[in-house]
């Protein structure tokens, strides 16, 4: 299986859920990136300033688009993969 490199900002809000995540780091699975210089308005932190947010806007426009049954047909296909890695 090819290893599939992505990027995520996650949120933890429990104890047990960062020791998991800081387990998996010292496994090699992960590598966590301290400072993440992603903005984004669906994050907290700091309001975006318009030009920001219009920038953010034009790069949305810009990016591919997936059909929805192009999409529910590759998260099913997605979601078999990673079940059976954790069975």
């Amino acid at each position: 299986m090819t290893p599939i490199m992505q990027t995520i900002t996650l949120q933890i809000n429990n104890e047990d859920a960062l020791k998991t995540i800081y387990d998996l780091e010292n496994n090699h699975s992960i590598s966590i990136i301290e400072d993440s210089t992603y903005n984004s308005p669906a994050l907290p932190g700091s309001p975006m300033s318009m030009k920001e947010f219009k920038n953010w806007i034009k790069e949305a426009e810009a990016a591919p688009t997936i059909s929805l049954e192009d999409f529910k047909a590759q998260w099913a296909e997605k979601k078999k993969k990673i079940l059976s890695l954790i069975k």
